[in-house]
């Protein structure tokens, strides 16, 4: 954990106990890799077993904001906007010293072990603001890839400035391309669309078959022959698609092995009405700042601890499935189902 000169370096706090006297002069429980239990006891802590065996934890009501649907995103959120509420009630801010290292269930189990003995506990009173801020940490402008199809978020239309609904969506269905697995909806993955016989895309361009300007994976015709690539399956198994299935073109082949979405001279159509899943893995960070609180000694033997300075408790990193509905043949917008990893 980051040691900083945190809440209680502003002041020397001495502890007294039965045990011994404790001087911390030192909060170094700050910026910390932060835990969350489960969705029943909601419980978001850090703990240090370094030199001063301390725990901070933060215990929310039960309309506290972790997510009862996706609780490893913490929130249900717009990215980088923060959620706040106050610390008063049943939603506490809570720091303690003990006098043995701690586990994590120690905070997530129904009842407390007995062991480690806390030597010193200080609770919030009712002042303080709680930000809860949420950021998905696989969309920069730069390098990082949210769809995992190969192409970077900012040659797919990634604007941090803009919204999903307005950033690029090739083939219309509701997903911006930047999180799109199929950008142009013809049922071949993006990844198995862009790189030329001659090596990668980023050193030969992309994959062009019928050589219209537009790449293979933005083409909805890849061999320029008039029937869309989704429609160049195989009519009978049409017959026999069942809910949830999807037709791919790429195995469907003529005997010189050329599928038949890449061979010009030969044209099947299908009319395929299924979508292949979209189905990506998103990956977040969760940022918990706290300001303007006070926490008191359980036992009245410190004095209290009043500050107006923002605390970074730390941040929880998490991951989730996302799977869109595609809705291109209507005017709906799509449709999540969620996963938690």
């Amino acid at each position: 954990m980051k040691k900083t000169l945190g809440i209680l370096s502003l002041i020397f706090l001495f502890f007294s106990c039965d045990d011994g006297d404790i001087v911390v002069t030192d909060f170094e429980i700050e910026d910390a890799t932060l835990n969350v239990c489960g969705l029943d006891q909601k419980v978001i802590y850090a703990i240090n077993n370094d030199g001063v065996y301390e725990s901070i934890s933060l215990i929310l009501d039960a309309t506290g904001p972790i997510n009862d649907s996706v609780s490893n995103a913490l929130i249900t959120q717009v990215r980088d906007t923060a959620y706040t509420f106050n610390l008063s009630g049943n939603n506490k801010l809570i720091y303690r010293i003990y006098d043995g290292p701690i586990e994590n269930s120690y905070f997530c189990s129904n009842i407390p072990p007995s062991q480690p003995k806390v030597l010193q506990e200080f609770t919030s009173g009712d002042a303080g603001i709680v930000s809860i801020k949420l950021a998905y940490s696989d969309v920069s402008k730069d390098t990082d890839d949210a769809d995992g199809d190969g192409i970077p978020n900012i040659e797919e239309g990634y604007d941090p400035d803009l919204t999903d609904a307005e950033m690029l969506d090739t083939d219309g269905d509701g997903i911006p391309d930047y999180l799109d697995i199929d950008d142009d909806g013809d049922n071949v993955l993006t990844e198995n669309e862009l790189n030329p016989e001659e090596g990668s895309w980023k050193d030969f361009g992309f994959l062009d078959t019928d050589g219209d300007g537009t790449a293979d994976y933005l083409d909805t015709d890849d061999d320029g022959d008039g029937v869309p690539t989704r429609n160049e399956v195989n009519d009978n198994d049409l017959e026999n698609l069942d809910e949830g299935q999807y037709l791919n073109p790429l195995i469907y082949q003529q005997q010189d092995g050329i599928p038949d979405y890449l061979n010009k001279d030969f044209q099947r159509n299908g009319e395929n009405p299924t979508y292949i899943p979209n189905r990506i893995q998103r990956n977040i960070v969760t940022e918990v700042r706290i300001s303007g609180f006070s926490l008191i000694d359980r036992d009245g033997n410190s004095p209290d601890i009043n500050t107006n300075v923002a605390f970074n408790m730390g941040s929880f990193t998490s991951s989730y499935n996302i799977i869109y509905q595609r809705n291109i043949d209507s005017e709906e917008d799509s449709d999540t189902e969620t996963e938690v990893e």
